[in-house]
């Protein structure tokens, strides 16, 4: 395997700011961080400690939430790239202090959802605080949105995002100490489109992958359990008409390989975007992200899967 990024050594300095940020953590009852001293990719990667953010996960909602403050209140949003901004649940935060704007509809791979869109004030999650921040409010779902809310790419555009769900930690950085090479030294990374700023049906994150040595056009969501496919997929590698789920010998991101991968099949990823946009076949869910050390650099549109 190719190495992506210049190694560092573990200093003193680090090891003394992880026992600092452990105690305050302890003060405050929020969970506690794992020993990050001994997680070797935070200092190879370029991270600093207080660049480190628990997740918590459950049964029902695996993709990783991270903790957000909106006035004096905590709620633990989903971190999801196939999100556009940020989309809260209705009464979430029941003292928000929220300015709506106007009522508008949007599709997800799953839900069609009525929102309100609005300013919201005081918001504050990972290292940023904002005084104000556009957000949509759910008002309806076509079906259960189990989650308090989504915190979409576009509130993280300018930075990269490392998640690490054996150690049930992500790391975000703005301006990491450690750049990422190029697909071309390093068949690890796999170079990925966006159009910024577009709604969610217009600016997917969009990279290519291989299913069974045949090329396909993937994104991906925090929000599936499993790696969904396209009802073309399911029936080009399967013998007998599919249902619902499908076994496929070879998923490759980059150099990197998943085996032996039962994915679902998603009628409605082909409305994932308008007609004229180039086919989405892949949904990859965390069943994949699991395996993985998940590194999405938005700044220069890069995935690295280690």
């Amino acid at each position: 395997m190719n190495t992506t990024l210049k190694p560092n050594k573990k200093s003193a300095k680090f090891i003394f700011s992880w026992l600092v940020f452990a105690a305050l953590c302890a003060c405050t009852g929020d969970p506690e961080l794992p020993d990050l001293s001994t997680i070797e990719w935070i200092g190879r990667y370029g991270y600093e400690t207080q660049e480190i953010f628990l997740v918590v996960t459950s049964p029902k909602i695996p993709g990783p939430r991270i903790k957000v403050t909106v006035g004096s209140e905590n709620r633990y949003l989903l971190i999801d790239p196939n999100s556009s901004d940020l989309l809260i649940r209705e009464n979430a935060f029941r003292n928000a202090n929220f300015e709506p704007q106007r009522m508008s509809n949007q599709l997800t791979e799953t839900n069609e959802l009525m929102v309100e869109e609005g300013y919201l004030h005081e918001v504050a999650f990972l290292n940023f605080e904002f005084p104000i921040v556009y957000a949509a409010m759910i008002k309806q779902s076509s079906r259960p949105f189990l989650v308090s809310g989504i915190i979409g790419r576009n509130l993280l555009d300018d930075g990269r995002l490392t998640i690490d769900m054996r150690h049930k930690i992500l790391a975000y950085s703005s301006q990491p100490a450690v750049a990422l090479e190029n697909p071309a030294a390093d068949s690890n990374l796999v170079a990925f489109t966006l159009k910024r700023g577009l709604s969610a049906q217009d600016g997917l994150l969009k990279f290519q992958c291989r299913i069974n040595g045949n090329r396909y056009l993937a994104t991906l969501s925090t929000r599936h359990a499993k790696t969904r496919i396209s009802p073309e997929i399911a029936q080009a590698i399967s013998s007998k008409t599919p249902r619902n789920s499908v076994t496929i010998n070879s998923l490759k991101i980059g150099s990197r390989e998943f085996r032996e991968l039962k994915c679902e099949i998603n009628n409605d990823i082909m409305t994932l975007e308008p007609e004229n946009a180039e086919v989405i076949s892949v949904i990859i869910g965390m069943d994949v992200i699991n395996q993985s050390l998940l590194t999405i650099d938005f700044s220069n549109q890069l995935i690295l899967l280690e």
